[in-house]
This record gives structure tokens, C-alpha cells and sequence, in this order.
């Protein structure tokens, strides 16, 4: 049974819904040291619990196969076997990428998967790839919820928006197939090479950047919600990512799956927390300072007193709490998961009608427009926005300091100018 293979258990509850569990040692007897023996799984669909599930074995595969136990997963000529391969085999570049970008290529690997996982590679032709990206591409079908809403506002002369097209989800996923064929080249798999070949001649749209950004008053309101909801993690989390223009995971952390029992830290289930804020990253006279988690990335550097707003919601936090991360989740009293993060954060930002388009990490985007909006140096701004591509902005690095606090001061007046403008009128 194919649920058997991949560990998904399910348990009934009291209240009649059912549970789902990704149970080790229903993958493997050999399992019995690994830190995580059993996992919730959550998913909208049971297509998203069983993909879950795959990743989860995946790397309990990998772990298994470091320690010379389990069996290593065996080619059978599908695609499926191929990924599992790449996500599994210890000299894969899939163990060479960062975690948070290992995530997102999971959620392509997942869709690869179940939309044609079970095809053989003998049997793909060109023309067969071109229809599965034009299927990712397409807008998602309505939910069983959302038809009712649908239902619902044309019952009342209202009209919901029709569903988006994902091109970019579909790129993606031919970005991620063409990186899978590649390790089926490398590990000799004949298929992979005519493939390769294939893929070599096929163009797929690169998708527009995103143009979303979100605004001040957006911010505030979500900040605002959140404080009233206790959820002060959120409301701190939210302001220090606009005012200061951090990228999420220098914010909330991430969760890294650890090998053995040696490292030290905040550890859960046999994942370990790091590179999230710590107050210690935060000087007496308010200035902030951490190493950013780019591959080239330098010191974030940032006087917090220059922005009052980020200010008070930092104020708030009790001196005897000022310990360890910033950011912790007041549900579990750990620091966030992200997909977590991401789902509490969506809750509020709907509640006070944030558009489902404009997302978390919109923040940093949001913070640099404004900073751009109120007239900053472009230089100021790079500083400010911890870019370093650059080798004009390297050369500056000893100001950075002095350019950021210029940033925030622009910032923070055109926010007072457009209140003014406001009350006037």
C-alpha cells in the first residue's frame, strides 16, 4: 500500500475529523535513532499530506543511507525514482543548497511528483513537458470553499475575482525538472541524457518579477491586529522586517534538521533553530547589528531608535524577556516554524484587508519603495536593504551605519508629511 511506503498513518479524533501522522517506522525498521519518530501532517488536500509525507521519507532515506542502513532508492525507469534519487543519494547537490532554498524546491519537487511522477523517462518527449507546464500554469480550480463564496456573492449581486494563472509555479517546476534530469546525466541514466538534450532546446516564459510591495498603513493595521490579538511575536516580527528591510528568515530563524545529538542551541525534534534575531543582537543604545544569511552577505547594521514605531512595539517587550530570540511564538514557546509564521501572519493581514497577492515577504520590498518614495540615495538604500551586489556599495561599508540612519529619517518624515497632507484635508 503506497500510504505504507511513505509513513502516513491516521488516527480518528473525538470530534469525528482524522488526524494525519508520518510515522519513521512505518518507513523503515531501521529508524529507531532518528530524532523525529512521528510528525503531524497537515494539508488541504490529500495530495499536499502524501507529498509531506515523500519529503519526510526522503530525508529519513538520506539519514539512513549516511549511516550505511536502509536500502538506497533504486532507478526504476520512472520519473518518481529519479527525484527520490536526487532528494535521497548523499553526493546529490540537493544536500549542498541552504535549507530555506531546499523548501522551495520541495514544493516544485512535490508538484513534479504528483502531476507526472509516474511517468517513465523512456516515454517523455519534448511535447509531453510542453503540456505539463501548461498545466502548472493554469489558475487553480475553485476549492470547495471558495465555490461557496462564489456561490454566495452572486446571491448578493457580487462578484468574486476569478482565479490567477501560476506561470511562475510552472517555471519552476521546469527549472527543478531540468536540475533533476541533470543529476540523472550525472548519475548515468541514459534516459537523462536524451532528456537533457531535449530540455536544452525548450524555452519557458520567465515569469515578471513581482511588483507587490506592502505599504506603512498596511503594516500598522497587521501590527495593530496583532497586538490585540496577544500576538505581539507578529506585531515585532512585521515591523522589524519593513522598518529595517530584513529578509524573513533574518528575522523569524529557520528549523535545520541535525545529524547527531553534538550541537548545542534550541533544539525540537531533532531540528535545531538558527540565524533569527536574538536580542543580544541589539545594543543597549538600540543599535542592531547581525550577520545577514545570504552566502555573501555582511553585517546588517541599524540604529532601531530612528524609527519610533518599530520602536514601541520593541519597548513593549519586558526587559526580563529580552532573552534569547526575538521572535517566539507565543502558541509552542519556541521560535516560529515558517510555514506556521506564514499561516498566522495570511489570518491577520485578511483580517484587516490585505490583499491575498501582497505576502510577508513583500516587507522588504515595501520598506526600500518607501525609502525610494521619500527620496533616499540609491546608495543609502542599498545599504539600508543589506545589498551587496555592488562593488560600489562594498567600498562603502565602513558608512554603513550613517546611511541607514539617513534612510530611516526620510522614511519617518515623508510618514508624518502624508498624515499632515491628510489632516488638512
Amino acid at each position: 500500500m503506497e500510504t505504507e511506503k511513505i509513513g502516513l498513518k491516521k488516527r480518528p479524533r473525538n470530534d469525528g475529523t482524522i488526524a494525519y501522522y508520518w510515522v519513521a517506522s512505518a518507513v523503515s525498521r531501521h529508524s529507531k535513532d532518528y530524532p523525529q519518530k512521528t510528525v503531524r501532517v497537515h494539508g488541504a488536500t490529500m495530495d499536499e499530506i502524501t507529498a509531506r509525507c515523500r519529503v519526510l521519507t526522503s530525508e529519513l532515506k538520506q539519514w539512513l543511507s549516511q549511516r550505511g542502513a536502509g536500502e538506497p532508492v533504486q532507478y526504476d525507469g520512472k520519473l518518481r525514482t529519479l527525484i527520490r534519487m536526487y532528494r535521497t543519494n548523499p553526493a546529490s547537490p540537493y544536500f549542498e543548497i541552504k535549507r530555506v532554498t531546499r523548501d522551495n524546491y520541495d514544493q516544485s519537487l512535490n508538484l513534479i511528483d504528483q502531476f507526472c511522477g509516474m511517468r517513465r523517462l523512456d516515454k517523455v518527449t519534448g511535447l509531453d513537458i510542453k503540456g505539463w507546464y501548461n498545466e502548472l500554469k493554469k489558475a487553480p480550480e475553485d476549492t470547495e470553499k471558495k465555490a461557496k463564496q462564489r456561490a454566495k456573492a452572486a446571491e448578493e449581486g457580487r462578484t468574486l475575482a476569478e482565479s490567477k494563472p501560476r506561470p511562475r509555479r510552472a517555471y519552476q517546476c521546469m527549472q527543478l525538472l531540468r536540475i533533476v534530469i541533470g543529476f540523472g546525466v550525472v548519475s548515468n541514466i541514459s534516459e537523462c541524457f536524451r532528456l537533457k538534450s531535449v530540455l536544452e532546446e525548450m524555452r519557458f516564459n520567465v515569469p515578471a518579477a513581482r511588483t507587490e510591495s506592502i505599504t506603512f498603513g498596511q503594516v500598522k493595521a497587521i501590527c495593530d491586529k496583532a497586538i490585540s490579538k496577544g500576538l505581539y511575536s507578529v506585531a515585532l516580527a512585521q515591523a522589524l522586517q519593513f522598518e529595517l528591510t530584513l529578509r524573513q528568515v533574518d528575522v523569524i530563524g529557520v528549523w535545520e534538521k541535525i545529524e547527531d545529538s553534538h550541537f548545542s542551541g534550541i533544539i525540537y525534534r531533532g531540528k535545531r533553530w538558527q540565524d533569527g534575531l536574538l536580542w543580544s543582537h541589539l545594543s543597549a543604545d538600540g543599535i542592531l547589528q547581525k550577520a545577514t544569511t545570504k552566502v555573501d552577505g555582511v553585517d546588517l547594521l541599524h540604529d532601531t531608535t530612528q524609527y519610533p514605531f518599530l520602536r514601541q512595539i520593541m519597548d513593549s517587550v519586558p526587559l526580563s524577556k529580552r532573552i534569547g530570540p526575538m521572535i517566539i511564538s507565543e502558541a509552542t514557546g519556541l521560535p516560529y516554524q515558517r510555514r506556521y509564521f506564514a499561516a498566522v501572519w495570511r489570518k491577520i493581514a485578511s483580517e484587516v484587508g490585505v490583499p491575498n497577492d501582497v505576502w510577508n515577504r513583500d516587507s522588504r520590498a515595501g520598506g526600500v519603495t518607501e525609502g525610494s518614495d521619500a527620496g533616499a540615495d540609491i546608495e543609502h538604500l542599498k545599504h539600508h536593504a543589506n545589498h551587496t551586489n555592488s562593488s560600489t556599495t562594498q567600498r562603502y561599508n565602513r558608512r554603513t551605519l550613517q546611511k541607514t540612519r539617513s534612510v530611516a529619517q526620510l522614511r519617518v518624515a515623508q510618514r508624518s508629511a502624508v498624515n499632515e497632507t491628510k489632516s488638512d484635508g
